[in-house]
């Protein structure tokens, strides 16, 4: 039978770099998400966002979406996607209209028309569009209004954020997406939503920067006043600190568990030790592990440069009042934050996914990686849930029983026949067993208990029957005479023992 799960389904896939995930959640009550299963599978064929091979990209979306799929019983046919690098950048345009009010009170069809008015608004050529929003309102006198509707002014103007991306990176990642047999429902700038699962509306308003360190990309996002002011792409990531290490000579495999177990970004806070690496010819190499913390202290240190020239450059330095916040894979590094902080001056924490998600799934999410993934899931969940195939549940075949569909009489004359597998009957062989079997059916009283054959199958995963049924009943009966015809075989028995 067809089993139709009512769950209002959002799945979300993260193209990193250096992995694929695929998250499946569900939109409970209040609007959080329970999260189903979040899964992620290595790639190759991305590099600083933009995808190089599409085939490489396309086996690791697709081994991703089958493990999804098996932990979350169902089919996966729309994600949401989220796309960093480079490529993405953020503009900003202001434009203004005439308050229609002839007492000059901006109405809500003023701020409606200043948005049609941005949505006019021609990308570059070559780029396309992704989202806009406003940053700030002002009036004639030129104060800055979070609310304009309800103040007078004679006109009302408008600075818009634009969120811009490339058309062949946008086009190449659709193309895996296509060639996989997923549709994309809908398309987000990483920097513009990975904070939503991270940070408060009160972070939000008071100054906040979050810092994605993916695999080749490192995405910044700036909010200020509750609007997001900034996003960049930085194309540099944890790749590059892996890469140093690699060429001191450590086995790639190797590399990323060195650096999560025994790395740190800072020097002087890492244990004066020798780890011991084997290589791929067996033998073991020496490191010292203060050498492998200058080697990954000096990349992140590039990275947090980075980062601050980007915050200062933006004009926010002064304004970060809640802080950095650090997430993605390279911010699981040990004393990340305390490098950021030595190099920014500001306070600095790492953050998993937790806003918006129910409490009982934050387990699942307890790691950086993660935050992106879960972040698209909770923008996605606002656009509308995600088409998702039926989970079909196949209905046991059952077997005719014959015997059944005669009388008593008939049953008793003709030879027992053998239950059809799976019954959770034993047939004894020959026909000594068979007659045993019959005589003892006349002397055993109906209220007499059966024992249980040695061998009888406990689970009825294959039968559907319910306490008291004609079927129930007809293998008790057959249950109960094969006990007693051990127990009391017949005169006629060759003294075999079975």
């Amino acid at each position: 039978m067809d089993k139709v799960d009512k769950k209002s389904y959002v799945i979300a896939v993260d193209v990193g770099s250096s992995n694929v995930v695929v998250a499946v959640g569900t939109v409970a009550e209040g609007g959080v998400l329970n999260i189903e299963t979040v899964v992620s599978e290595p790639t190759e064929g991305v590099s600083a966002g933009m995808v190089d091979n599409s085939k490489s990209v396309g086996m690791a979306l697709r081994r991703a979406r089958e493990r999804a799929e098996k932990d979350a019983g169902i089919t996966i046919t729309d994600a949401y996607v989220g796309i960093s690098g480079k490529f993405v950048r953020s503009a900003r345009y202001t434009d203004h209209v005439f308050v229609e009010d002839v007492d000059n009170c901006i109405s809500q069809r003023d701020v409606n028309a200043l948005m049609e008015r941005m949505r006019n608004v021609k990308a570059a050529d070559g780029e396309v569009i992704m989202d806009l929003f406003p940053i700030s309102y002002r009036g004639d006198t030129g104060v800055e209004m979070k609310n304009p509707v309800g103040c007078y002014s004679k006109q009302l103007s408008s600075t818009y954020n634009f969120i811009l991306c490339e058309h062949m990176a946008k086009d190449r990642l659709r193309r895996v997406f296509l060639d996989a047999g997923i549709k994309i429902k809908g398309m987000f700038a990483n920097g513009a939503v990975v904070a939503d699962s991270v940070v408060s509306t009160d972070e939000k308003e008071e100054g906040v920067a979050v810092v994605d360190i993916g695999g080749g990309v490192t995405d910044v996002a700036i909010y200020y006043g509750g609007a997001l002011r900034h996003v960049v792409s930085i194309p540099i990531g944890g790749s590059a600190v892996n890469g140093d290490i690699r060429a001191y000579g450590i086995p790639e495999k190797q590399v990323e568990k060195l650096k999560t177990r025994y790395g740190s970004a800072v020097v002087a806070l890492t244990p004066d030790d020798i780890i011991q690496v084997r290589s791929s010819s067996r033998s073991l190499k020496s490191i010292l592990r203060l050498n492998l913390a200058t080697v990954i202290e000096a990349r992140m240190t590039d990275i947090a440069e980075y980062v601050w020239n980007e915050i200062r450059d933006a004009g926010f330095a002064k304004k970060l009042s809640a802080g950095i916040v650090l997430t993605g894979g390279g911010a699981a590094l040990k004393n990340a934050d305390e490098l950021f902080h030595r190099v920014t001056g500001q306070d600095v924490r790492v953050a998993c996914a937790e806003m918006g998600v129910a409490t009982e799934s934050l387990e699942k999410v307890a790691s950086p990686a993660f935050t992106l993934a879960v972040s698209i899931l909770i923008d996605g969940a606002q656009v509308g849930p995600c088409p998702v195939g039926i989970v079909r549940v196949e209905e046991p075949e059952r077997k005719p029983v014959q015997a059944a569909e005669k009388p008593a009489a008939a049953a008793e004359a003709e030879p027992a026949k053998a239950p059809a597998a799976g019954t959770g009957a034993v047939v004894a062989g020959g026909a000594a067993g068979m007659a045993g079997a019959a005589a003892a059916k006349k002397s055993v009283p109906a209220e007499s208990p059966a024992e249980p054959a040695a061998d009888d199958y406990d689970g009825d995963d294959d039968i559907d029957s319910n306490d008291g049924g004609w079927f129930s009943r007809l293998r008790e009966k057959a249950r109960r005479a094969f006990d007693e015809a051990f127990k009391n075989p017949d005169e006629s028995d060759d003294g075999d023992d079975y």
